[in-house]
């Protein structure tokens, strides 16, 4: 009876195992810089600096490797003095850049697909470093990318050739958004529209398989205060970045009872350095958490132990 037991807790363990094994993803930072609070979200402290992030997302599916956005590439020096207007510089300095490719090129890890939270330059820089690969963004995106100018979109990011993949939203509802994209049909990686900010951008839902779902919002807001007051950017920074600032005022919103109603969600904007320290940077990986009975024992090792 005992082995029979052991048996199919075994199988059942590493079946969860093999599941978790599915899907995971790592936070590369690719640069940061401090800067006044006040600069982030309308009413912010104007005495206290706070760090921001360019981030991408690396994730690893069964079926495929990916990039949420790309970060800061290694063509951003030069496309920084090429695009960026003089009197804009100073708003929007880096600092440390190092890559994505850069800090993969010895991983063995190779990029299938890129998923553009949206356009703007420090989130597309990096294309011009994975010219091979696909880069999916809704048509509104793409048309936007070849259109808008300076200082939000950088015309030397696209002069290559880029592979887009568009695609459309089917009308699957998901936390509380009427439109979705599962990408394997597994639940584990599903697009939103969050159009506003720009004409197409899209936040990501990861679902792990302990049930843990961490939410990827792009710049709606550049930091979670913005959500949990809610609050939309410093009026400067609205004006050279924000699209259509009614929209973006209806995804915080949306987003700010998101998080009221699914207090279990980690919501992560693209540039909160605060949030995104919590979870740690590649190659730290964040993965479903091991199966453990009440005692707090993994069952993997009960079976290896016993």
């Amino acid at each position: 009876m005992r082995l029979s037991s052991l048996l199919l807790a075994g199988a059942f363990a590493l079946a969860c195992l093999n599941a978790a094994a599915d899907l995971r993803f790592a936070l590369v930072r690719t640069s940061g810089v401090t800067t006044l609070d006040a600069f982030t979200v309308a009413g912010g402290d104007r005495t206290r600096q706070v760090p921001l992030n360019h981030t991408a997302v690396l994730i690893q599916h069964h079926a495929a490797t990916l990039l949420f956005d790309t970060g800061l590439g290694s063509q951003a020096d030069a496309q920084f003095k090429q695009d960026m207007p003089w009197w804009d510089k100073p708003l929007f300095r880096y600092e440390g850049l190092k890559p994505v490719r850069e800090q993969l090129q010895n991983s063995g890890i190779r990029i299938d697909r890129i998923l553009l939270s949206h356009a703007h330059w420090d989130h597309a820089s990096g294309l011009s470093d994975f010219p091979e690969v696909p880069v999916w963004a809704p048509y509104e995106e793409i048309n936007y990318a070849h259109i808008a100018q300076p200082p939000a979109v950088f015309p030397s990011q696209f002069r290559h050739p880029v592979k887009w993949v568009p695609f459309q939203f089917e009308p699957t509802p998901i936390l509380g958004y009427d439109e979705s994209l599962d990408l394997f049909g597994d639940g584990s990686l599903v697009l939103v529209p969050m159009r506003g900010h720009t004409p197409g951008s899209v936040g990501l839902l990861i679902t792990l398989d302990d049930g843990r779902r961490f939410f990827f919002s792009g710049d709606t807001t550049w930091r979670l205060s913005g959500f949990s007051s809610p609050r939309e950017k410093f009026w400067l920074s609205r004006r050279l970045v924000d699209n259509d600032r009614e929209r973006t005022l209806d995804e915080v919103a949306r987003v700010h009872l998101l998080m009221r109603s699914h207090p279990e969600l980690t919501v992560i904007p693209a540039h909160d350095a605060q949030v995104q320290d919590r979870l740690g940077y590649y190659p730290h990986w964040i993965q479903a958490e091991p199966l453990r009975t009440p005692s707090g024992a993994s069952i993997a090792s009960l079976l290896i132990n016993d």
